[in-house]
This record gives C-alpha cells, sequence and structure tokens, in this order.
C-alpha cells in the first residue's frame, strides 16, 4: 500500500508534526501536551537535542547504543521525575 519512502517522508513527519493526544502512546506526554503546551514543547526539544541530533549521534560511541535504549525505557516518564 505504501512503499518506504512515503512512509519516511509523508505518514512519520505528519505523525510528529500532529500528535493526537486523545489516543496516546505515552498517555503522560499526551496530558502535558493538553495542560500545558508550553512546557510539552520545551520537554520535545529537550529531547530532540538530547538524542536526536547529529551531534547526539556523533558522541554515541558504537557499543553506546544499547545503553542508550536501555536509557530511553528506564526514564519511562516525560516529566524527569525520578521514582
Amino acid at each position: 500500500m505504501f512503499d518506504m519512502i512515503n512512509i519516511f517522508e509523508v505518514f512519520l513527519p505528519q505523525l510528529l508534526r500532529y500528535p493526537n493526544p486523545n489516543d496516546p502512546l505515552n498517555g503522560e506526554a499526551a496530558a502535558l501536551l493538553m495542560r500545558h503546551p508550553k512546557e510539552y514543547d520545551a520537554k520535545v526539544k529537550e529531547y530532540v537535542q538530547r538524542f536526536a541530533t547529529k551531534e547526539a549521534a556523533d558522541h554515541a560511541a558504537p557499543g553506546e547504543e544499547e545503553d542508550a535504549d536501555e536509557e530511553m525505557s528506564e526514564i519511562g516518564s516525560i516529566s524527569g521525575d525520578e521514582t
């Protein structure tokens, strides 16, 4: 139905630009978006700088990819609260 180029160039960017807080995968992020959109935007920018820039990728050593995955799964929360 869709080829990979359409998924990466059209579908995924649309999902990222227009999140749907009414049907979330991350309920806490959706709640933050609905209640405090400016805080949500700041948190998204922080995560992009931290995990999704060329600089972040360049600083990651070849063996650190698995560690980053573990850190992301351990975060589990967009609020930044450590529990």
